[in-house]
């Protein structure tokens, strides 16, 4: 039996996407088993935000009309993919600080009335998305 990848073409990151069909690099990413052409989720969603945004076009993308949303319209997109739609995993996140997307399983922290500083509910100046870089420099604790 002819073994062939298990991504759609429009999702192949290979550089010879043409013949995608016919390969089997990042089979299993859930199971570790990466190549060295494995595009990380965080990776491809910052790509969909540049092409959102209009900073970036992938390679080999030819479009007569791209989209020039703002960056905040980019990410409410992105979330409606995440929450709503579910096409996108919900994992990766927006700083509200910086701006910056990361991914929620293995950085930053989403700040609400989960949390207590001093004994006390986190006061809602603290509450947001934040990465690593950001994250406010208080002494917040789990309620």
């Amino acid at each position: 039996m002819e073994n062939k990848c298990k991504i759609r073409v429009c999702d192949c990151y290979h550089e010879d996407s043409a013949n995608c069909w016919h390969c089997n690099h990042n089979e299993n990413p859930q199971e570790g088993d990466l190549t060295d052409n494995y595009i990380s989720i965080l990776d491809k969603v910052n790509e969909l935000f540049k092409y959102l945004t209009d900073e970036e076009i992938p390679d080999g993308i030819l479009v007569e009309s791209r989209p020039k949303l703002s960056q905040n319209k980019a990410w409410n997109l992105i979330w409606f993919l995440q929450e709503v739609t579910h096409c996108l995993p919900d994992h990766i996140e927006r700083c509200d600080v910086c701006g910056e997307l990361y991914d929620s399983n293995q950085e930053g922290f989403w700040l609400d009335d989960q949390y207590e500083l001093n004994g006390k509910i986190l006061p809602k100046k603290y509450w947001g998305s934040y990465c690593d870089g950001c994250a406010p420099n208080v002494n917040f604790s789990m309620r």
